[in-house]
């Protein structure tokens, strides 16, 4: 592997209302460890080869590859391979957007090292590399995209193994979802406790099932609400709500806009 490592500047627009992406890189060996560090921006550690130990906020850690380590601004660190070396991939990004990532389970200040639960997302550097190396504003919105990605697909490592079958469960409950089902009845038609599947669900989606179910009700109605003339009465049924106002506070809430003002804003039926 060819290293590597670039730098830039961060774009005001994105460090004040998204998320920039100031540097990454990528190097391999008997590197030498460092500590006592200290960023003013995030960064995350890609380690895909060896083993090492990292220092995060006083505690010792070991590494063992394939791991991630995500480190936030501010905290003392340090780390590097041991005597064998490793193979690292690092990342730097700053800005607003990345207290949302915190926030949805990407990434948690209380977890510096995650263990890799399968194959690292290492085939993001390649891109990130050309998009840092590309001027201007291009370049800018271009790296951060893809540090967005990145993080995306990093972070699933961060929630529990799934167990067997798991997949074939959650896939299950989405078909469900639209059903008028409690989170209870929901787990007894899939053969689970409401216990065991949120536990489930959660290790697999990153949320729990009534987070999802929610989101597949909501995006649901907002495909009939666009798409069909069906009553909003209907609507509510289809997606699982048999009152009718009770569903239009949920979807004001959650959406912003009241089922009928969605409709007229988003219909794709009738005449141009």
């Amino acid at each position: 592997m060819e290293a590597w490592a670039k730098y830039r500047g961060a774009a005001h627009p994105l460090s004040s209302l998204g998320m920039a992406c100031v540097g990454a890189g990528e190097q391999e060996g008997p590197l030498p460890p460092f500590s006592r560090r200290v960023l003013d921006v995030h960064a995350l550690v890609l380690v895909s080869r060896g083993n090492g130990r990292l220092h995060y906020g006083g505690k010792p850690y070991a590494v063992r590859a394939p791991a991630l380590i995500w480190i936030f601004p501010g905290m003392e660190h340090g780390y590097g391979p041991d005597a064998g070396g490793w193979r690292e991939h690092w990342v730097l990004f700053t800005g607003t957007g990345a207290r949302a990532f915190e926030e949805m389970g990407a990434f948690s200040r209380d977890t510096p090292l995650v263990q890799a639960a399968g194959r690292l997302p290492l085939e993001h550097f390649a891109p990130l590399r050309a998009a840092l190396a590309e001027a201007g504003p291009h370049g800018d919105l271009a790296a951060s995209a893809i540090v967005q990605q990145l993080l995306v697909d990093a972070g699933r490592h961060g929630n529990r193994p799934p167990q067997d079958g798991a997949d074939d469960v959650v896939a299950r409950l989405r078909e469900i979802a639209c059903l008028p089902l409690s989170l209870s009845g929901q787990a007894a038609r899939l053969g689970h406790t409401a216990s065991s599947l949120r536990q489930l669900v959660q290790g697999v989606a990153g949320q729990g099932p009534k987070e999802l179910v929610l989101a597949i009700r909501l995006s649901r109605a907002q495909d009939l609400l666009a798409g069909t003339d069906h009553p909003v009465e209907r609507v509510a049924r289809m997606v699982g709500y048999d009152d009718a106002a009770y569903f239009s506070r949920l979807f004001r809430a959650k959406v912003g806009l009241a089922p009928s003002k969605f409709r007229l804003a988003h219909r794709r039926t009738g005449p141009a």
